[in-house]
């Protein structure tokens, strides 16, 4: 699979995507957004409610993304969309900002469900932007959104989305070499230990 994502991500082909949550727990995905870049280009988007298996929206995590219990009661769970989530994942570069937490949700939700984790491998749009632009004084989604002008709403998981994946291509525009890492599934672990070796470079 390493020559298929390598091709990829040199064409800019790749899947952002964000998950919000319901409360503390890592299965208790409740949002996703997804964006599918070709090229270069936004070419399509998908985004749902998800209704968590425990059905418990803590006030921490209404604070954060506004979505109630109330919202999700008619909401399809992640089993009754895999079939529709699956295509954007299988087999392809998935970008998240903070990859650790949405890679980390999408795979305790389908464990939830008894379903496969299917094969992909991630990168971390956070990492690339503290790699190419290290004079930012933060790097959260909204201060590089900011920064670059990308509107956004944040924590609204399509938009999250959107706005990772305009940070994805900025970041590989560049000019900056960002060696990646195909020991394990993240691809940007340890990113910038091998920011000096050879790597992808864009126009």
């Amino acid at each position: 699979m390493q020559a298929e994502i390598t091709q990829a991500l040199a064409g800019l082909n790749f899947t952002a995507i964000d998950f919000e949550t319901a409360n503390e727990r890592r299965s208790s995905a409740c949002a996703v957004g997804v964006v599918r870049v070709q090229s270069g280009q936004i070419v399509e988007t998908y985004q749902t409610l998800l209704r968590p298996r425990e059905l418990r929206v803590d006030w921490r995590n209404y604070q954060v993304h506004g979505i109630a219990e109330t919202d999700l009661h008619n909401a399809p769970t992640m089993a009754d969309v895999w079939h529709e989530l699956l295509p954007y994942l299988h087999r392809q570069p998935v970008v998240a900002h903070n990859s650790a937490f949405d890679v980390s949700v999408l795979e305790h939700t389908l464990r939830d469900y008894g379903l496969p984790v299917p094969a992909f491998h991630c990168l971390c749009s956070v990492k690339l932007s503290k790699v190419a632009w290290p004079q930012l004084e933060r790097h959260k989604l909204d201060h590089v959104a900011a920064f670059f002008g990308i509107p956004l709403n944040h924590h609204d998981a399509l938009s999250d989305a959107r706005a990772c994946a305009e940070i994805t291509m900025q970041a590989f525009r560049s000019g900056t070499h960002l060696p990646l890492c195909f020991k394990q599934r993240e691809l940007t672990a340890g990113l910038a230990r091998r920011v000096a070796a050879p790597s992808y470079k864009h126009a």
